[in-house]
């Protein structure tokens, strides 16, 4: 009787979930040329946000069930764009990044002008990305690190008082010590760490590790970490930040590749994780 009276509950709820879930979303191609339609009138009429509205949960619940790349490749061009002129440059980039990759179905597809309007619409969003943090710099540092995999000049807000030169760098982790018990083929991933490198009144170079135990992003994901190889520093919009970023295929040995990139903002006594404007790529 409990399990009748259980099942018959479970079959109200799921009744009532539809009827509130409403239709089901018409994702025909007409339906898709009318939806870029009112998008681009939208558009036209300097209403980005309401262009995104109409294209974002149009891709979203349609993508599996849209066998052609093509149409659904013009979609996401046309939404990335919105995304430009939206200022949401990080969007754009994940939008159009995986579909930029060459094993991408919109890549073989055949249709080059498809093709063209991604690789522009993508070079657009990254350089207009890059130009908001142009003050974030790679480079400048004028110590010698060699063992350090990237460095930068430090931002004023991380000098230490009485330092004649600074810089953070981006240098090689530690292996955690092993187990007795841990597989000796084993392949840990070692992530890379930040730190404030700098001379002062001491003879040596002073060192302070600004990663923390556990500081997240980039810097703490195993899929990605191993790839960073570059570094850059400076103040954008009244914070001090760090930017990480490097490009390779999964560290674990999967295949997917990733374009990481993450910023990190000094609080004045740690860093705390940013922007995250990585891009996976399956």
């Amino acid at each position: 009787m409990r399990w009748h009276l259980a099942m018959a509950m479970v079959g109200l709820a799921l009744a009532v979930s539809a009827a509130h879930a409403g239709p089901a979303r018409d994702c025909s191609k007409a339906a898709a040329k009318k939806l870029r339609k009112d998008a681009d009138q939208a558009a036209g009429a300097k209403d980005p946000a309401r262009a995104i509205a109409l294209l974002e949960p149009f891709l979203r619940d349609c993508a599996a069930d849209d066998p052609d790349p093509v149409d659904r490749g013009w979609l996401a061009s046309d939404l990335a764009v919105d995304y430009e002129k939206n200022g949401q440059l990080v969007e754009c980039q994940r939008l159009l990044g995986p579909l930029s990759d060459p094993h991408a179905a919109v890549q073989r597809s055949g249709n080059d002008k498809l093709v063209h309007a991604i690789a522009y619409n993508l070079d657009h969003c990254s350089k207009a990305f890059d130009a908001r943090y142009a003050a974030v710099k790679p480079g400048g540092c004028s110590l010698s690190l060699g063992r350090a995999i990237a460095t930068a000049a430090a931002p004023p807000a991380l000098v230490p008082r009485g330092a004649s030169a600074a810089c953070v760098a981006l240098i090689h982790g530690k292996p955690a010590a092993r187990r007795p018990d841990d597989d000796p083929e084993a392949r840990d991933v070692v992530c890379p760490r930040i730190v404030l490198a700098w001379k002062g009144a001491k003879p040596s170079l002073e060192l302070q590790d600004l990663s923390g135990s556990d500081l997240g992003g980039a810097l703490g994901d195993e899929s990605v970490c191993c790839n960073l190889s570059s570094i850059a520093a400076g103040a954008a919009a009244g914070k001090t930040l760090i930017r990480v970023r490097g490009h390779g295929s999964d560290c674990n040995g999967g295949t997917a590749d990733s374009e990481a990139d993450m910023f990190y903002e000094w609080s004045g006594k740690a860093l705390t994780p940013g922007i995250n404007a990585s891009v996976s790529y399956h």
